[in-house]
């Protein structure tokens, strides 16, 4: 079992941003703690700003106002490329150029940022089991892949990035309640180990399995 202070210590602190597009904005004064090894998943209506505030912890998204901490680091210009080392991404909308599946899921392994993760295939098929996909998916061309298997073989390549923070849009959005629940307790494992994930979904199971709901 970790040690109790390991949950004390916070992996996202978000105080008082607010987000604006020109006259449009998003929501003001937010403020949010996502403590190490927490599943914490962001719920509200269509328009309210979840996926601005994902991707404003990213550094994609300027704030108007406040300040990002990702595991005690203020999110900076200057810190942005350290922080997004911390963190594995993956978007509602997933636009891999690769023929099969097998070039899919290593592409990011070639990114800077991920070359000392190291892929294993062994551990990846460890996952797939612990989703529910089949060996064979490994061989595929992705455009005989489901939406939900790709979703769910991207969830598995990011917890092989080894990464301390997963921020995930959308994760069981394809995906039937057997499928959902198996994500709930892949999401569960891997908080257990350590990681700290941060979702956005509209999905009341997944969201009833995580640690925290925050509704924006």
């Amino acid at each position: 079992m970790l040690p109790t202070l390991f949950y004390l210590d916070a992996m996202v602190n978000i105080e008082n941003i607010s987000i604006s597009f020109g006259n449009l904005t998003l929501f003001r004064e937010l403020d949010l703690q996502v403590c190490c090894g927490e599943s914490v998943c962001i719920c509200g209506g269509s328009g309210s700003g979840k996926t601005s505030l994902l991707k404003a912890i990213l550094g994609f998204v300027p704030l108007s106002e406040g300040t990002i901490k990702v595991d005690g680091t203020v999110l900076t210009p200057k810190t942005v490329d350290h922080i997004r080392k911390k963190i594995a991404w993956v978007p509602q909308e997933l636009a891999l150029p690769s023929e099969w599946v097998s070039e899919m899921v290593r592409m990011p392994f070639e990114l800077k940022a991920n070359r000392e993760a190291g892929f294993s295939k062994e551990r990846l098929m460890e996952y797939f089991i612990s989703l529910g996909l089949e060996a064979e998916l490994y061989d595929k061309r992705v455009n005989e892949v489901s939406g939900g298997q790709r979703q769910r073989i991207m969830l598995a390549v990011t917890a092989l990035l080894d990464k301390p923070l997963l921020i995930v849009d959308e994760p069981t959005s394809a995906l039937d309640p057997e499928s959902c629940l198996r994500v709930i307790n892949f999401f569960k494992s891997l908080c257990s180990k350590g990681m700290t994930i941060l979702s956005v979904s509209h999905d009341k199971q997944f969201a009833s399995g995580c640690d925290k709901v925050f509704t924006l």
